[in-house]
């Protein structure tokens, strides 16, 4: 430990919102050492207090970053950067209390005013610095690697963010389904937004969907932690282990076990399906295509449909599932097919 720093002093302060904001200021600092971050991580993993806590000092600094012509704001980022060259807090513990109870209120403060300035779907942490914009139209796909070699594998009608700072990597789905397979920093942090949720990982392969109002992040290896919020300002916490699905909809979060490399399959220019019913499969293939495929008979919509095809290749699908008897096409426009009962 630096002797600039002392944890056990730090974590005397009876708020873990001042707590979670000494730590957050010092760990942004040049004087953080790789022990100031395990007792962080330490401190963080002891109770979820600690982590409701920190979620909320982070998402209230990366709102204040947003206001870049609040003079509040301005003054608040000059004296960041002077901190490098200040008399550390830590050793005085009552002025470290006072400080973080004020960086707090001066937080809450910017983020009420940054939420009134912004739309709903704007991640302000993408604000902190100059961001990259990954779009893809239907059908298509694209890959982009980071500076530290993270990669990001974009899917279909897709709109994504990502940027870098010193302290972390990050990433905004703002629409669609993205793939990142993080190098790992265990002092970078890879954080990625969709919706309201927010999920952390140090080195490790997942994916995030955005799609009608769900949130899905499903995990292929490693370990990440998924931060969605339950009404209010409260915060949950779940760790995913690989082969875990988690989905957040309407306040509601629930967590799986899934195929998880069919449900990837797209990576590879295909879709799977394991007797999904054809309502939910016929809905996944019109995200790579342009002529929509619409079920007019409602009895078929719930039969179960297997196999794999290949994207873009509308009419594999559509033969199929005449042959296997599950639909006959009706009638077919370049855009449009309707399905109906055999």
């Amino acid at each position: 430990m630096s002797e600039s720093f002392d944890a056990r002093a730090l974590e005397r302060i009876d708020s873990p919102e001042a707590t979670a904001a000494a730590y957050f200021s010092h760990l942004r600092s040049p004087r953080a050492t790789p022990e100031d971050h395990f007792a962080f991580e330490s401190w963080y993993a002891r109770n979820e207090a600690h982590r409701v806590a920190w979620a909320q000092v982070v998402r209230a600094w990366d709102g204040a970053a947003t206001a870049s012509d609040n003079p509040r704001i301005l003054a608040m980022r000059e004296s960041a950067r002077a901190n490098r060259h200040t008399p550390p807090l830590w050793r005085r513990p009552a002025l470290a209390l006072a400080a973080s109870v004020v960086l707090l209120l001066t937080l809450g403060g910017v983020l009420t005013y940054q939420m009134l300035r912004t739309t709903p779907d704007v991640a302000p942490i993408m604000a902190m610095t100059e961001s990259r914009t990954i779009s893809t139209g239907i059908g298509q796909q694209a890959f982009f690697e980071m500076t530290d070699g993270s990669t990001v594998n974009v899917n279909t009608a897709s709109h994504v963010l990502v940027a870098e700072t010193d302290a972390q990597r990050l990433a905004l789905v703002k629409e669609g389904e993205a793939f990142f397979k993080v190098a790992k920093n265990k002092h970078r942090p890879f954080i990625v937004q969709a919706g309201g949720v927010s999920v952390t990982a140090v080195g490790t392969a997942f994916a995030v969907r955005d799609m009608d109002g769900e949130i899905r992040v499903t995990l292929q290896e490693g370990q990440v932690r998924v931060d969605v919020p339950t009404g209010g300002t409260t915060i949950r916490s779940r760790m995913l282990e690989p082969g875990m699905v988690l989905r957040w909809k309407n306040g509601v979060a629930r967590v799986d076990h899934a195929d998880v490399d069919r449900s990837l399959d797209w990576r590879r220019g295909m879709v799977s399906f394991d007797r999904t019913p054809l309502s939910e499969a016929v809905a996944e293939i019109n995200r790579y295509t342009r002529q929509e495929i619409a079920i007019v008979s409602p009895e078929i919509a719930h039969r179960p449909i297997s196999g794999s095809f290949r994207i873009g290749l509308t009419r594999s699908f559509l033969q199929s599932l005449e042959v296997a008897g599950l639909a006959r096409v009706r009638s077919e426009t370049a855009a449009r097919v309707e399905l109906a009962a055999p």
